[in-house]
């Protein structure tokens, strides 16, 4: 795996001034107080660290990152996940982005808004990771969904620990009726604590633990030809976890190195699912998977319901 990120760019852009990387923000990034009460509310929500950061962007930059956003082609720019646990598309050739996405990517980088990272999160060895792993622009069409889930724990390439997401939503036209909202669901999986609704310009930003249980479970149920729209980011840091072969999703190392997903309690019984949900913590879900274990799976079915 190559590195994303361009670091004599980025170097650049740490050279600029903070109130030229500022001023691509709201207001937010440059009151103390709301940074102060960010920090606050990061701390103690539940059910686990995070925080909601409305008019993420300044609303301009938001307005062509938005008209800008790619739409997916059948081509080898985009990841395609397609089982019963995910139904999305997933870019991160960052190099071929439109000219202000890619620079939001680079402002997300850049040494300025990590110290703000760290502040409000409280996690102060953050580091950006070159690789943007996961990272990139997501696309859920109708029926698309992402099952609960814990996010892989150590770097596969870096070796570093996954600390802190942030999931900033494009879309300026969701009725919430069509789901696609971020739920939050306790460390026992028994019950979804909170929902973070799609909400165009406004940033989900959330610590990814041992409890972090997160996912857009319920099928999109926009209009065909329709995409839920977010852009994910992440920060790294020195690997704090031990090794635990115990620990749910671990590999044989004593790390998560995929997503591990789960069933919620309403989710009816499936030999051929179940048998998926035990693979994705250590591959992909391939077609031929799908073949063996769900023969007659069709994405659409559960709008159906």
């Amino acid at each position: 795996m190559a590195k994303k990120l361009d670091l004599e760019y980025l170097d650049i852009i740490n050279g600029i001034s903070e109130e030229n990387i500022e001023v691509n923000f709201g207001s937010w990034i440059k009151d103390q107080n709301t940074i102060q009460n960010l920090k606050d509310e990061f701390a103690n929500n539940n059910p686990f660290s995070h925080c909601i950061i409305n008019n993420f962007l300044n609303v301009e930059f938001a307005d062509k990152i938005e008209a800008d956003f790619p739409l997916y082609h059948n081509d080898d720019s985009w990841y395609t996940y397609h089982n019963p646990l995910e139904v999305k598309f997933s870019r991160d050739d960052l190099s071929e982005f439109p000219v202000d996405i890619k620079y939001l990517f680079y402002l997300l980088s850049s040494n300025k808004f990590l110290s703000i990272m760290k502040e409000i999160t409280g996690i102060y060895n953050l580091e950006v990771d070159d690789y943007l792993h996961g990272a990139g622009l997501h696309l859920h069409p109708r029926g698309g969904r992402l099952n609960m889930h814990l996010d892989y724990e150590k770097h596969p390439i870096s070796g570093k620990q996954r600390r802190i997401n942030i999931i900033l939503y494009m879309n300026k036209e969701w009725d919430p009726s069509w789901n696609g909202a971020t739920e939050l669901w306790d460390s026992e999986m028994k019950e979804c604590v909170k929902k973070s609704e799609i909400k165009f310009n406004s940033a989900l930003i959330f610590q990814t633990n041992e409890i972090s249980w997160h996912g857009l479970p319920e099928p999109i149920k926009c209009p065909e030809g329709m995409f839920r729209k977010s852009i994910a980011y992440y920060y790294v840091s020195p690997l704090i976890n031990k090794n635990d072969k115990e620990k749910v999703g671990a590999n044989d190392d004593g790390y998560r190195l995929k997503a591990c997903y789960c069933k919620r309690p309403e989710d009816k019984f499936d030999k051929g699912i179940d048998t998926l949900y035990k693979i994705r913590p250590f591959k992909r879900i391939t077609q031929e998977d799908l073949n063996e274990y769900c023969p007659n799976w069709n994405y659409l079915d559960d709008l159906e319901l």
